[in-house]
């Protein structure tokens, strides 16, 4: 009967039989939650009843290819937990919602986004998108740049606090030290000259004072040197020191609690690879690693028990009493003497009198 209307199970309930009875079963399916009874099975949308189990600051959305119950942090919230266990904190309060460390992190009225402020005393040199928060220059704030002659070489050497200072300033503080004439051919791109006048950018030396596994690059508008781990690598330090650490060890790279976190051989990007006995129900993009056993029994025979070696993890089909493998260890087939389920016969007796 479950070919005619859905066995009268609702449109988003999968029909099936009581071995023994033979009588209809309605179940909702993956996304769906039974708002009606064990008789009479009323299938909602999960994400409509108590936010589908999700965070109260998180969205929820079903996967695109099994429908199940995906939980999305909000704007302005950051999830401190895993894949399968979304936990939505304020993203303010995770290493300063990323803003510099004299900005004050706070949220956009209308988006919730994250707002970096500069603190009181400190002037934004950067961007509205990347606030960079700058003291104003004192003297006392800088250590005297100085010329020295090596043999026929002139060498102008300057602490990187003053390479990172405006053109401008960076004039004004050398006229007052009488230093302009021979250190005049500091650029505006803040580099640093060098023996026999080669203008090296500071990114060359000791790649810039940034992390070995961060790419050294200079702010747009102040020149500034930029430390961005590469891809592979999260920042564990701060925006201010930049320390790089392997994304792997972090959290498990954002994998699933039971998939393998390992990089792209040619962009060393984070892959994540569901273990040994757990398939991928999620994407390539969005991982999300099952236990193969409860999907369609692991791929084993209808009449065999699904379970995993205690060594490998991997699926071991065995077949249930009363049936014998036919196949091979590596293709069970289960055959046996059991009688199937048929339906009721009805028998009739005349009787003659």
């Amino acid at each position: 009967s479950c070919t005619i209307n859905n066995g009268g199970c609702d449109p988003n309930a999968a029909c099936t039989h009581v071995c023994s009875s033979n009588a209809v079963v309605c179940t909702c399916k993956t996304g769906y939650t039974n708002t009606g009874s064990t008789t009479r099975v009323v299938c909602t949308d999960t994400c409509t009843f108590n936010n589908g189990g999700c965070n109260q600051t998180a969205v929820c959305m079903h996967d695109n290819s099994t429908n199940a119950v995906v939980c999305s942090c909000n704007t302005g919230y950051t999830n401190t937990g895993t894949a399968t266990n979304v936990i939505c904190q304020d993203t303010c309060a995770i290493n300063n919602g990323g803003c510099n460390p004299s900005a004050v992190c706070t949220h956009d009225i209308s988006t919730n986004a994250v707002v970096c402020t500069c603190g009181t005393g400190y002037t934004n040199t950067g961007t509205a998108a990347n606030v960079v928060c700058q003291a104003p220059l004192t003297e006392d704030a800088i250590q005297e740049p100085h010329a020295r002659m090596t043999g026929q070489h002139m060498r102008c050497d300057a602490p990187v606090e003053v390479v990172m200072q405006t053109p401008v300033q960076l004039q004004a503080l050398f006229a007052e030290l009488n230093l302009l004439s021979l250190c005049s051919q500091i650029s505006s791109s803040r580099r640093v000259l060098l023996e026999d006048s080669i203008i090296l950018d500071a990114c060359t030396i000791n790649n810039g004072g940034c992390d070995p596994n961060a790419a050294c690059a200079h702010h747009q508008s102040t020149g500034a040197v930029v430390c961005t781990c590469k891809a592979g690598y999260t920042n564990s330090g701060t925006v201010a020191s930049v320390v790089c650490t392997d994304t792997c060890i972090i959290n498990n790279g954002g994998c699933d609690p039971n998939a393998a976190c390992t990089h792209d051989q040619s962009t060393n990007a984070v892959v994540c690879n569901c273990k040994s006995g757990y398939t991928n129900t999620g994407s390539a993009g969005s991982v999300v690693c099952q236990d193969t056993c409860t999907i369609n029994n692991g791929g084993c025979d209808p009449n065999a028990a699904c379970t995993h070696d205690q060594s490998t993890n991997a699926v071991v089909c065995n077949c249930k009493t009363g049936y014998t493998n036919t196949g091979s260890a590596a293709n069970v087939v289960c055959q046996g003497t059991m009688r199937p389920c048929l339906p009721s016969t009805i028998f009739s007796t005349s009787m003659s009198f």
